[in-house]
């Protein structure tokens, strides 16, 4: 029975393979989309504009020569600078002997659109920022303690002067990373550009992952500034206590000394409601969660 079993799968494997060399020996039509590269550019030059940036091709080739360009991952039409620069147009019907992966028994029946135009200018080269592109997702209670570090933060990058000089920046490939509860590091990509150059294709990224806590500090005295010479000022209460947000390593090193909180005297002057509220200036990297009191009474004194 065991046997019977064996052959009948083998004899269906055989089945399939005969049908499918049969079938892939046909003629077959195709529609692929391609982007299109220009190639062949003078030293020093980029491109960096191409309109429009895709090509639809319509091809005429046998079944298995479409399979082998569907899975060869083949995306990209080639169009010949012919080693100038400026802006330029072109046929890329006229193009077809630059892109080799347009085999014998390959025929390109139809190209959209007929006019492809592209400019090819002299490069310039300047460093930017790299800027992380990506999406958090934290077990319970944990979060991001600090910004997210990049080493290197910043790049080298050639491209097309046009475009160069309004470059302030460059992304990472989007990426995304789930229940994290610990710091972690991760490489990144650099998302390339049409016509540019990078020193470098990856950066670290440094992911300060910490359990978030609240803390409450209390005995801040509260600051007043710019009061005039004849004025005496008493606020009630003098004191204030706030509870800020973080990440548990680094609100455990904090005190109440390291926050601040006052008031101006103009905003005592402008008040028509008879309670102000004060400016805190809280540690980096933290919250604020809440100030109690919110908003303190005072009273204004005249010295004779």
């Amino acid at each position: 029975m065991k046997n019977k079993i064996i052959i009948i799968i083998a004899s269906i494997l055989f089945s399939i393979l005969i049908w499918g060399s049969i079938t892939l020996s046909d003629q077959f039509f195709s529609s692929m989309d391609m982007d299109i590269k220009v190639v062949n550019q003078p030293t020093g030059y980029s491109c960096g504009f191409v309109d429009p940036e895709t090509v639809s091709l319509k091809i005429k080739a046998k079944g298995w020569q479409l399979l082998s360009l569907r899975l060869g991952g083949e995306n990209q039409f080639l169009i010949s600078a012919d080693n100038d620069s400026g802006l330029m147009s072109k046929d890329p019907f006229n193009q077809l002997n630059e892109n080799t992966w347009i085999s014998s028994g390959i025929n390109i029946i139809e190209i959209s659109p007929r006019k492809i135009t592209y400019d090819v200018e002299k490069i310039k080269v300047k460093k930017v920022k790299i800027i992380p592109e990506v999406k958090l997702d934290f077990s319970n209670d944990y979060g991001l303690a600090t910004p997210i570090k990049v080493f290197p933060d910043s790049v080298l990058v050639g491209g097309p002067k046009s475009i160069m000089d309004t470059l302030s920046f460059v992304k990472t490939n989007p990426l995304e990373l789930t229940s994290l509860d610990s710091p972690t590091k991760v490489i990144a990509e650099i998302k390339e550009v049409r016509g540019f150059q990078f020193e470098r294709k990856s950066v670290e990224l440094n992911l300060d992952v910490q359990r978030i806590v609240e803390k409450v500090f209390t005995d801040i005295k509260v600051v007043i500034n710019d009061i005039p010479k004849d004025r005496h000022i008493v606020l009630i209460p003098n004191t204030l206590e706030c509870s800020l947000r973080g990440g548990i390593s680094i609100l455990g090193k904090i005190n109440s000394d390291q926050i601040t909180a006052s008031v101006f005297y103009s905003q005592i002057v402008y008040d028509t409601t008879g309670t102000i509220m004060p400016r805190l200036i809280i540690p980096e990297n933290t919250q604020l969660v809440f100030t109690k009191p919110a908003r303190l009474n005072y009273i204004i004194k005249k010295f004779e």
